[in-house]
């Protein structure tokens, strides 16, 4: 894992649910490619919004759908942490989405055909949590950023600048 800053500025979650340890096992399930693990860490009524996802994501079963669909279009993909805040029950992280675009990639324009290429790309996602630490939902940012440079419509399709 990368570098990480943190910042706590409002009251702990309500219950005493470690944020911070529920969001790095969120992260850890996606990263073993684990759709099931990466939705447990919902709540059953959770409603994510993701400008890059065909649907709003209502309920466990669609948010493991949506994994399931970006990890069949990057089957080696992978979020780095980059930084971590709370406030409360809500936390926003940013996080480098980064993977190889080896399979079609369903989008609300349409399927993005697999390129082969190489992606690196940063996303937000803000959560609200329950108290026991379940995401109720919340939304994601800069989604489609990933497909543009996989589709090679930013930066030619090559890796991020350094």
């Amino acid at each position: 894992m990368s570098t990480t800053e943190t910042s706590a500025p409002g009251p702990a979650a309500a219950g005493g649910a470690d944020l911070r340890e529920r969001t790095e096992q969120t992260i850890a399930a996606f990263n073993a490619h684990d759709a099931a693990a990466f939705a447990s860490c919902c709540s059953e009524d959770t409603v994510v919004e993701d400008a890059a996802a065909p649907e709003l994501l209502r309920g466990r079963a669609a948010v493991q759908r949506d994994a399931e669909r970006v990890l069949a279009g990057m089957p080696d993909a992978h979020l780095q942490l980059q930084e971590y805040l709370v406030d409360g029950a809500v936390t926003a992280i940013r996080v480098l989405v980064v993977g190889t675009h080896n399979g079609p990639m369903p989008m609300p324009t349409g399927e993005v055909p697999a390129t082969g290429r190489r992606v690196e790309t940063p996303m937000g996602i803000f959560s609200r949590h329950d108290e026991d630490g379940s995401s109720r939902g919340g939304g994601r940012g800069n989604g489609h950023a990933c497909v543009w440079r996989c589709s090679g419509s930013v930066n030619g399709g090559k890796e991020r600048p350094s």
